[in-house]
């Protein structure tokens, strides 16, 4: 009997430690929806983002389960559960140790909408060993080592080429002109990450040189000394790096100002519904460059995902932006992640997730992971402003050609200077 009792003890410290050391601390049970966290602004100055990711996840989790779940796990469903980092990089760590510690089943977690919100939480879900994704562009995200981490979409040197291959194509294909751009960017992670990968894009180019460089306090309710900083310097075109107040912001200025460069948007604010209803007729031709968009030609050309933005236009009364696509996409990959090992052991999902090739809704053609976490063949799309036949501003894919689904309308400024 005693020899029976200690066997059954070391029965259960063996299953505990393995439980606890190997991954599988999330891989409990196998009944019940498999639960992916969702970590966005959803109070704070960046709520709207919170917004579009939510209902992004939301769209993706209802066509799964609508479809039968998760097949290869006996039709489980999805379930997301959103938690508020509040807009701040401080808070982002301690919602991911709540989120961790209410729901130990967790599979896999997305966020959080800033370079600036992802950085802190990146130790906590590597040491619970709980696959992390994003669609942040800062390189430091997965130049950390860490191995359960994971970005799909294109970073900051993959914008700043795009955005200056389009200024250059614009150049040769309309003999335009432009050679000086200016850089307009928010203090934090991201807009120094995509600004210094701005510089090394210009610095290559043998027709354009860079007149302005300027960091500004994010949520600043001035900026037209950055405006005025533009115009004396003879910046023909401008990237502004920045969130969706700022956008408006440093757009409005610039028409008080008469002030009418070629705008070139690092993403973000650019891409918001928002900016388009605010700013009415004047969004037209406006630029951004972006890691996703509802119509790059590669979901296009895709049937499982044509029409994902007429759905969530419907649904959510509103376009599709950037982080709505993402976000979905995010749950579209963690859905083939666990059809792909059938298993909610987080170890094999985080292999499962390196391993996988399949077309999504991420611009570039197939997923090619690799070992620092990074999808190599994403692509950044340049979309442009364009008023559709049913009056409505929606921003459309039109470089590079490989994403391009529309073709470029030439804004009155571009019109003057083509020769």
């Amino acid at each position: 009997m005693k020899k029976q009792f200690c066997l059954l003890i070391v029965l259960s410290v063996v299953f505990a430690f393995s439980v606890f050391a190997g991954g599988g601390a999330q891989s409990k049970g196998d009944s019940g929806t498999i639960k992916i966290g969702m970590i966005f602004p959803f109070s704070g100055a960046n709520a709207d983002q919170g917004v579009f990711n939510r209902n992004g996840a939301e769209l993706a989790v209802e066509k799964i389960n609508a479809a039968g779940g998760i097949k290869a796990l006996g039709g489980r469903k999805l379930e997301v559960l959103f938690y508020d980092n509040q807009s701040s990089s401080d808070t982002s760590r301690a919602v991911a140790e709540r989120l961790l510690a209410e729901h130990p089943d967790l599979v896999a977690v997305h966020g959080a909408s800033a370079s600036a919100f992802v950085l802190p939480m990146l130790a906590t879900f590597e040491k619970a060993r709980v696959p992390f994704l994003t669609a942040q562009t800062s390189q430091t995200i997965t130049g950390q080592g860490y191995e359960y981490v994971f970005a799909f979409a294109a970073q900051s040197p993959q914008f700043a080429a795009t955005q200056v291959a389009m200024l250059e194509w614009l150049n040769d294909a309309y003999k335009v002109g432009i050679t000086k751009v200016g850089l307009i960017y928010e203090d934090s992670e991201w807009g120094l990450t995509n600004s210094q990968a701005a510089r090394d894009e210009i610095k290559k180019s043998k027709n354009l040189t860079l007149a302005y460089d300027k960091s500004y306090q994010a949520s600043s309710s001035d900026l037209s000394s950055l405006i005025v900083g533009l115009m004396d310097s003879g910046c023909e075109a401008v990237f502004p790096t920045s969130y969706t107040q700022d956008a408006k912001l440093i757009f409005n200025t610039m028409v008080s100002y008469k002030y009418s460069p070629l705008i070139v948007g690092g993403g973000a604010g650019f891409l918001y519904p928002v900016f388009a209803r605010d700013l009415g007729p004047l969004v037209d031709g406006v630029l951004s460059v972006a890691s996703h968009n509802y119509d790059a030609k590669s979901i296009r050309q895709n049937s499982q995902f044509a029409n994902v933005g007429e759905e969530y236009e419907t649904k959510y009364r509103e376009i599709m932006p950037e982080q709505g696509v993402s976000a979905f996409n995010a749950v579209y990959l963690v859905a083939q992640a666990l059809e792909k090992t059938g298993s909610t052991d987080t170890a094999k999902l985080r292999d499962a997730i390196r391993a996988l090739t399949i077309t999504s809704l991420t611009p570039g053609g197939g997923l090619n992971f690799d070992n620092t976490g990074w999808n190599k063949n994403g692509v950044a799309v340049m979309i442009q402003w364009q008023k559709d036949k049913d009056g409505v501003f929606r921003p459309h894919s039109v470089f590079p050609p490989s994403e391009a689904t529309v073709e470029f309308q030439l804004t009155d400024m571009l019109k003057a200077r083509a020769k």
